[in-house]
């Protein structure tokens, strides 16, 4: 149903049970976004982050450190995964934007992944006792395949139904950061799990996993029901009239466009930036900050999460305020910034001697990261435009995937470096705790602070490459509304 309460058709018995007009399509007129609806739709943000990037982040902590398993293979495992997305994303994206039906083109997916990728997340870290070693890397395998083709199904819709919420190019920074506050309400549940499966009253760290599984997996499902039942899809009418988009010309044209890859080569600095921190934090504060101490490395990596996500709730707010006063562009260049300087603070901050000075750095990342989660989504909105402006067809669907895509390598590539690759190319052996070969742990730190700050630079120079600003989407915009007038669309 729909959440304004000014919209005189709210409580009108015609209405169907997703909020659309008995016998049409669901839709929207392009009066302002109503806050509740912002809400609604920010509200599954948390589901969404959660089901993308908690099992990467176990992953480490899991299967490698209390599991055993070797570091290659939890890197294989990541990367198959990413792999895998690389088909069902662009096809799940052409699906959405060629489904025609009551509900709409997103919401119906939206439902449906939210319920499947609650069920795979309950059961891989439900991980059987007594696996063999290639037992459990198949059980790893299969359950990261399976839940990633459900969040496929969960994050395309997700994505794509923001992407055309509005129409108003500053009003969809504003849409995103309502997003970006429940992301970082969930980098709170991210950043204490796997302390959570180590609390001493599931008796040992597997059992902890099980319960923790389950209670995110509720946690997926009822975070995503306002956005389900709550938020109404745009551009619902131009959809109903458009033709079926070819899918192999869908992928070529979406990869094709210039300030897209642009944007996904600053996903790629962004996201590696602030997640290579998470990677290899979880290792640099157990085996370096904590001296070998397990429960109180995850603990510290816990709280620095925590304040960094309280940072990030400070940083909504002012980032919203800043991009329509000096632009996007401009406010995305200050974060990146922001990542560059917490890069190199880790260097000095992630010290055994001062165990809680690394929360110094959590303000930069977090500022940097909400660069991305609330710019440059709202950028990719403007590329829909873009894209409609030169091909004539609305596209969020396959762009949603794109993104979604993006998105989930980068975040693969950081934790598949942080918690496989690297870590065995360096000589890490979880079995000898603190008494690691000479220059593990020097390598180890350098890698953490030195990568991301070498991307944030790189990210610094692309962005200026970047042509679509506020004047340029300001002359899109004028152009479309005439196109849309002469056609009789909304």
């Amino acid at each position: 149903m729909p959440l304004d309460d000014t919209n005189s058709d709210q409580n009108d018995p015609e209405r169907g049970p997703w909020g659309e007009e008995k016998g049409e399509q669901a839709g929207r007129d392009y009066t302002p976004i109503p806050l509740l609806e912002k809400i609604a739709y920010g509200s599954g943000c948390l589901p969404m982050n959660a089901s993308v990037n908690s099992i990467k982040n176990l992953a480490g902590p899991i299967f490698n450190i209390t599991l055993g398993m070797h570091p290659f293979r939890v890197g294989n495992v990541l990367l198959a995964a990413r792999f895998w997305d690389a088909f069902t994303d662009p096809v799940m994206g052409w699906i959405s934007d060629n489904t025609k039906s009551r509900w709409g083109r997103r919401r119906p997916y939206l439902f449906i992944g939210s319920i499947l990728t609650a069920i795979a997340y309950a059961l891989i870290l439900n991980v059987p006792k007594g696996l063999s070693p290639d037992a459990l890397y198949a059980y790893f395998l299969f359950g990261s395949l399976g839940l990633y083709t459900c969040v496929t199904i969960l994050q395309v819709s997700y994505n794509s139904l923001g992407f055309e919420l509005s129409h108003d190019y500053h009003e969809r920074t504003n849409i995103f950061a309502y997003r970006s506050f429940f992301q970082q309400v969930s980098n709170i549940l991210l950043g204490y799990l796997f302390y959570l499966c180590t609390l001493d009253v599931f008796g040992d760290t597997m059992t902890g996993a099980k319960y923790v599984g389950m209670g995110v997996g509720l946690v997926i499902f009822l975070f995503l029901l306002p956005t389900v039942f709550g938020v109404r899809e745009g551009h619902a009418e131009q959809a109903a009239k458009q033709e079926k988009i070819p899918v192999v010309w869908a992928i070529k044209t979406t990869f094709k466009t210039k300030p897209f890859l642009i944007l996904c080569g600053l996903t790629f600095v962004t996201i590696f930036g602030g997640n290579f921190n998470l990677a290899l934090g979880p290792y640099v504060n157990i085996y370096h900050v904590a001296q070998g101490d397990v429960k109180f490395g995850a603990e510290l990596q816990g709280h620095a999460t925590a304040v960094g996500t309280i940072s990030s709730f400070v940083a909504i707010p002012i980032l919203a305020w800043l991009s329509p006063r000096i632009g996007k562009i401009r406010t995305l260049g200050i974060s990146i910034g922001c990542l560059l300087v917490g890069a190199i603070l880790k260097w000095f901050a992630y010290t055994p001697t001062m165990p809680y000075l690394q929360i110094i750095t959590q303000p930069f990342i977090r500022i940097g990261e909400m660069g991305f989660w609330l710019l440059i989504t709202s950028m990719k909105a403007d590329v829909c435009d873009w894209d409609e402006w030169k091909t004539g067809f609305r596209r969020e669907g396959m762009y949603g995937a794109a993104t979604g895509w993006f998105q989930k390598v980068t975040q693969a590539i950081t934790f598949a470096l942080g918690q496989g690759y690297l870590l065995a190319m360096i000589g890490f052996d979880a079995t000898k705790g603190v008494d690691q070969d000479p220059g593990v742990m020097f390598w180890m730190r350098f890698l953490f602070s030195a990568l991301p700050a070498i991307l944030a630079v790189g990210g610094l120079i692309l962005l200026r490459y970047y042509e679509l600003d506020d004047a340029k989407a300001a002359e899109i915009k004028a152009d479309l509304d005439q196109r849309h007038a002469q056609a009789g669309d909304d």
